[in-house]
């Protein structure tokens, strides 16, 4: 009896198991999303979608010529949007192979609410999506963009980030998890890295340009390219490669050309800290430390000297500094808080964040920063001192 049971009860897993998925898919009906891009247009939301189209199926299909398509479609909402391409599209996109979720300018200083339920609630949509924001230009019009020798602009401005960041160091990749998180959390507000189109031969190309800064729903400024440098210095998280730039007069806007000496920044952390004074106003504390390379001089002066080297020591240290500064100065200037500061008092003093959280803006407006950077010289790689070059 019991063994007519339990094989009864197999058979109804088995049976069960014969059913499949219930939005199974056949491979030969799908085609790859590579990803996608959110916009408004007089009140209908629209969505735009680049997706790789194979054009010819040769013997063994790894040498099948691609080709790029970017479907648009709007609606009163993005998900019955991206569902009407279907309308006039023979297969079915497959959402979860996107790498990259690119947003226009005019949606960010719209109101966020809408884009952030419908990423949300979309089960294909991957948290680790790198996240871009137009500037000057369309999320359509930017995946137009040819990105030899990348296929796709999409997956082209992913390896953009991922190469400048090591490279460069002046932005920081933002996924979508970790914007949701911060676009949810009180006492923080989340960036998105800025992509524009610029002429360079004839030719349009996509160029990293600024930072989006938010407040609540909306997008309320950016960040130059030396903000957004300094920006990166300023998170808490261990920081690796990037250049930064001193001039051996002290000015690096107007210095002499020949003074120029390009610093290598290794690894770079920076602690903040709240700190009360007795007559209950507050200071922020931020510590940077940093360490590097001598990489490049345009002088022929000797650099490898001890004296010289701590020369540009402090030099670079007061660079780091400045650029610090001039990303504090920014927020502080849109009333947004992009360091966390908030979120790290509501941890530290759990009491006085209860007082401050409904008018932290303002606050942090007006909040005392103070910064002190120290930057040690590792090597000067390959020489012992500079190429003397015949006249």
């Amino acid at each position: 009896m019991r063994r007519g049971i339990l094989l009864g009860m197999i058979m109804l897993l088995v049976l069960s198991s014969l059913g499949g998925c219930y939005n199974r898919v056949e491979l030969d009906e799908t085609v790859a999303v590579t990803g996608f891009g959110l916009d408004v247009d007089k009140g209908q939301k629209v969505i735009s979608v680049q997706i790789a189209s194979p054009s010819g199926k040769p013997e063994g299909g790894s040498n099948a010529e691609v080709e790029t398509m970017v479907l648009t479609e709007s609606a009163s909402g993005y998900a019955q949007a991206a569902r009407q391409i279907t309308l006039h599209f023979p297969r079915t996109p497959v959402w979860s192979l996107s790498t990259s979720i690119i947003l226009s300018e005019a949606l960010a200083r719209d109101d966020l609410r809408l884009m952030m339920d419908f990423v949300s609630r979309n089960r294909f949509i991957r948290p680790n999506m790198m996240m871009f924001l137009t500037l000057g230009t369309s999320p359509e019009e930017v995946m137009q963009v040819k990105t030899p020798p990348e296929e796709y602009s999409s997956l082209a401005l992913v390896k953009m980030m991922q190469g400048q960041e090591s490279q460069s160091g002046i932005y920081m990749p933002v996924s979508l998890r970790e914007f949701r998180s911060k676009y949810v959390t009180p006492g923080v507000e989340p960036v998105i890295p800025q992509v524009q189109i610029v002429e360079m031969d004839g030719e349009k190309v996509l160029q990293l340009q600024g930072v989006a800064v938010f407040l609540g729903h909306n997008m309320v400024g950016s960040l130059t390219e030396k903000e957004s440098y300094g920006l990166r210095l300023l998170v808490p998280e261990e920081n690796r490669g990037g250049l930064i730039t001193v001039n051996l007069s002290g000015d690096r806007e107007s210095g002499p050309l020949g003074e120029m000496v390009t610093m290598e920044i290794i690894r770079s952390r920076a602690r903040s800290t709240p700190r009360l004074n007795a007559d209950g106003s507050m200071v922020i504390s931020v510590d940077i430390e940093a360490d590097g390379n001598l990489y490049e001089q345009t002088t022929s002066e000797n650099l490898q000297t001890t004296a010289n080297l701590v020369r540009l020591e402090d030099l670079t240290s007061q660079a780091i500094k400045e650029d610090a500064l001039a990303c504090i100065h920014k927020a502080q200037l849109l009333k947004s808080d992009i360091f966390g500061w908030g979120s790290m008092i509501s941890r530290q003093h759990p009491d006085l964040w209860q007082r401050l959280e409904a008018d932290w803006p303002s606050f942090f407006a007006s909040l005392q920063v103070e910064v002190e950077a120290k930057y040690s010289i590792r090597r000067t790689y390959l020489i012992e001192e500079a190429m003397q070059i015949r006249n």
